[in-house]
């Protein structure tokens, strides 16, 4: 009996032992040790992602992703700031604080505090005067303590639905409303722009007010007519497509405001070709407008089914720099045709910025029965945007021509790049002043801009193509059914 209970101990000390050489224990501690070892890499990554702050933006339009304007500017900011989030602990908005957190990861010279309102209602009036709202952010300059308030309702964007009669949230402006801030109240001096009135000039919208506003530039009307010198405080001049030319007096005082190093930008429209005196200007400065309306004859080069809606060609500068990295699209709509004047002065320096194709002509009849080319039509390439600059004795001013009176129109800012033209302009004009401007994100996708080129392609994949494709696929199935 004994010697039975022996064996079977025996028996299952070996079946112990089996079981831990066997091929299912090898395969299970193979296993085991893979998923120890994944587990560990997992809570390292972790670790190092949150001590790093490698996160992965995966939303929508890149919301919680400065961009490269704002992380260069706080780069090159020598005051530090704080940001205060005036919100109740647990009542936090997550898109609002995460966006601000990004602000305080980015540089050693930004400190995020949330401040409890209820806790402090009184704290934010030893800065500004605003009334204040739950939600919000006050900016302050530690050094100055020059403050500025966003409120929570200015960075939310909204679209009003007229079949529910509602307004809706679309989109957010935490980072343009932050970095606008943080602009203000480091920039001791900030910018005045002022745009004349007075001669039917094509209306500033308040897209364009509201850009401007955004790079802490004030914006004023400028009556020139009643004036004998221009204002000693105007940083840029803007010309916005007028419909009646500028008296003598007028040019003759502008040219002395450039002389002592002004900067200007003048919209021109196709109706304005024969203003003597606008022209005069412009041509002192090296540059010619031609006769017409430009049609586009290369179709990567016009908004689809509209010729005169140009696409033009980005050229490289620092005006157009920011544009060129948006990988968006400006369009001038109507533009005439800018053209280089030969045997300018040495002092002059001219550069283009916007250019059609080789295949452009201009449209000299305004009201013409066929949009082809036609004999005495005036052949391409054109530029439809230029800046001159002229530089005598130590002083420089500068002159930007655009040629589409639609260019900076509300409906082109929102839509196409031509946002960040405006922007890259006035920042050029301005000069020393560090001023940037961050569009708001969309919390859906945007309407894709394409060209008359793209336009083609993608409809001759959804209507060829992909019709093909189903066939040849259909095909395919039905001979190996029949070979079954």
């Amino acid at each position: 009996m004994s010697d039975n209970k022996k064996q079977n101990s025996k028996n299952i000390i070996e079946q112990i032992k089996a079981s831990f050489t066997g091929r299912k224990f090898k395969s299970g501690a193979y296993v085991s040790v893979i998923s120890a070892v994944v587990i560990v890499l997992i809570l390292l990554i972790n670790l190092i992602i949150s001590e790093f702050d490698l996160k992965i933006d995966l939303s929508n339009n890149k919301l919680y992703t400065l961009t490269d304007e704002t992380k260069e500017y706080i780069k090159n900011m020598e005051d530090d700031i704080t940001i205060y989030y005036l919100v109740e602990a647990g009542n936090e908005a997550q898109i609002f604080q995460k966006i601000a957190e990004k602000f305080d990861s980015l540089s050693d010279k930004i400190t995020l505090v949330q401040k409890d309102p209820v806790q402090y209602p009184t704290f934010a009036q030893q800065y500004v005067d605003d009334e204040i709202s739950v939600g919000s952010f006050l900016v302050v300059n530690n050094r100055t303590n020059k403050a500025k308030y966003v409120d929570y309702n200015e960075m939310l964007v909204q679209e009003f639905d007229y079949q529910s009669f509602q307004y809706f949230t679309v989109g957010v402006d935490v980072e343009g409303k932050l970095i606008s801030a943080i602009q203000y109240v480091t920039n001791p001096d900030l910018p005045v722009v002022y745009y004349t009135v007075g001669h039917e000039e094509y209306e500033i919208g308040e897209l364009f007010k509201d850009t401007l506003d955004r790079m802490n530039i004030e914006i004023q009307s400028l009556q020139t007519l009643t004036l004998e010198k221009m204002p000693d405080d105007c940083d840029v001049l803007i010309i916005n497509s007028p419909k009646i030319d500028f008296s003598d007096s007028e040019i003759d005082m502008i040219k002395q405001y450039m002389a002592a190093g002004g900067k200007a930008v003048i919209v021109m429209d196709y109706q304005a070709q024969d203003f003597v005196n606008l022209n005069s200007l412009i041509n002192y400065y090296g540059m010619q407008i031609e006769k017409g309306i430009i049609c586009e004859a290369d179709a990567d080069r016009y908004v689809p089914l509209y010729p005169r809606y140009i696409v033009p060609e980005v050229l490289e500068h620092d005006i157009t720099n920011t544009l060129s990295k948006s990988n968006r699209i400006v369009v001038t709509p109507k533009s005439s045709g800018i053209t280089l004047l030969d045997n300018v002065r040495s002092s002059l320096t001219i550069e283009p910025l916007l250019k059609t194709s080789d295949s452009a002509y201009s449209k000299v009849d305004l009201n013409p029965q066929t949009l082809l080319k036609e004999d005495g039509d005036i052949d391409g390439p054109f530029y439809t945007g230029v800046v001159s600059s002229d530089t005598y004795e130590g002083v420089t001013s500068k002159l930007v021509v655009y040629t589409s009176e639609m260019i900076f129109d509300d409906n082109m800012i929102s839509d196409f790049g031509n946002f960040y033209l405006l922007v890259g302009t006035i920042s050029n004009l301005v000069g020393e002043m560090d001023t940037i401007s961050v569009r708001a994100r969309y919390l859906y996708p945007q309407f894709l801009n394409i060209t008359q080129k793209a336009a083609m392609i993608w409809a001759a994949a959804i209507v060829i193509v992909l019709p093909v494709i189903i066939l040849a696929s259909g095909i395919v199935i039905v001979v190996r059914r029949r070979k079954r």
